[in-house]
């Protein structure tokens, strides 16, 4: 890009020249005051601080040193966009990078948002080697070129992003205050609360064991006139025609997710429909993987599943289909599948342990005064999830828009 072409007073820089990797270390940092380590696993995609870490107390084979104000960048799988800005000192994995400014040119605040850019993402991601753990290095990350403003417009630019963020960090706090809700009104219906008669206009506590008068535990197979899986043989796609679900679109997301599908042919999909068909009001949950996630199907379309997703047809005289996707979402259930599910590497449930699975199954009247008051709070959680959603475009944007020196 020529200079010719930039905004006045904008430089294109490589992020080696105006960002230094810290190569601090401590051989052993309880000895050195340091109390906290930060691995991987405790950076949240996309939210630049961080709320998570481990005790030294406890033990820790990690080395490397960071201080308080200096951008962790996870080097391994950087596609997951693993980055955030430290408010403490510490010691983190050898998977993450140290960064900071090298000199005065650039101001440390703006620092985390240049490696926010999708810019910054995609280049790390393209120099990345390795295919089932792939690491990014420095000498690739000190390479990417960008713009760089003046430092008058880098305090402007900064304090505009650190708004946004902030905005996004809130909107992240209020959805994952609202799953929490959302998980404890499912379990005090499921395990111990929030049980009653519909028409008594208040609830009644019980325990496991001691089921409310009118209940009865009773296995799924008796209150479900259908529970297989899907096709057993990865299909042959096709570019259109019928589509295709996985765990993955079940796991995208509130519901079953069609946005990002594959396809199968008609004359396919008619033979896998013979095992399986999914319709409205069915329930469709994981059995291979991240097992339990439930969806309820809430179209008419036509579709298949994989060997990898069990499919219920609740009897409806019965059994709500969202009562019994609730029970799914249970802590309660959880447990039982976890005692069930098989496998090291690839956990899974076999279909008779579905089969065999009781659930505590109240009239219909009061599942469904059970499902009215989950579904309240479910649609807050939704309403959350989307203003999050919200606040990361609203991000990118800013990001796309300040930080682009080039004149239109």
């Amino acid at each position: 890009m020529s200079d010719a072409r930039l905004k006045p007073g904008w430089d294109r820089v490589a992020f080696g020249d105006v960002v230094r990797r810290s190569r601090e270390r401590s051989s052993d940092p309880a000895a050195d005051g340091f109390d906290r380590y930060v691995g991987l696993a405790h950076l949240e995609p996309g939210d630049l601080k961080i709320c998570r870490w481990g005790d030294v107390a406890d033990g820790t084979t990690f080395t490397n040193v960071f201080r308080a104000g200096q951008v962790l960048f996870g080097k391994r799988r950087a596609y997951q966009r693993k980055l955030a800005v430290a408010d403490f000192d510490g010691v983190c994995s050898g998977d993450i990078y140290v960064f900071e400014p090298s000199d005065s040119k650039l101001l440390p605040e703006l620092l985390p948002f240049i490696c926010q850019t999708d810019g910054f993402f995609e280049h790390a991601v393209g120099t990345s080697a390795g295919s089932l753990s792939p690491r990014t290095n420095w000498k690739s990350l000190a390479s990417y070129e960008f713009d760089l403003p003046p430092l008058d417009e880098q305090t402007r630019i900064a304090e505009v992003l650190h708004a946004a963020e902030g905005q996004g960090q809130a909107a992240r706090r209020l959805s994952a205050s609202a799953a929490t809700l959302q998980q404890a009104a499912i379990d005090r219906a499921f395990a111990g609360g929030l049980i009653g008669e519909s028409n008594a206009g208040s609830w009644v506590r019980t325990e496991i064991g001691d089921l409310p008068r009118d209940w009865h535990l009773q296995p799924l197979a008796s209150v479900c006139s259908t529970i297989v899986d899907g096709v057993h043989k990865r299909p042959d796609y096709v570019t259109s025609g019928i589509p295709f679900v996985t765990i993955e679109n079940l796991n995208r997301g509130p519901g079953i997710d069609f946005s990002d599908v594959r396809f199968v042919s008609r004359q396919d999909h008619a033979r896998f429909s013979k095992r399986a068909n999914p319709q409205k009001g069915d329930v469709l949950v994981s059995k291979d993987g991240t097992l339990g996630v439930a969806r309820v199907v809430e179209t008419d379309a036509e579709f298949s599943i994989f060997v990898s997703v069990a499919l219920l047809k609740p009897d409806l005289d019965l059994l709500d289909p969202w009562f019994l996707r609730y029970y799914f979402d249970s802590t309660l259930f959880k447990r039982r599948l976890a005692m069930k599910s098989a496998g090291s590497a690839l956990k899974h449930i076999h279909l008779v342990d579905f089969r065999e699975s009781v659930i505590p199954v109240p009239p219909l009247p009061e599942q469904r005064a059970i499902t009215t008051t989950i579904d309240e709070v479910y649609r807050a959680y939704t309403h959350c999830l989307s203003e999050e959603t919200s606040a990361k475009v609203l991000r990118q944007a800013c990001l796309a828009c300040l930080l682009s020196g080039v004149i239109e």
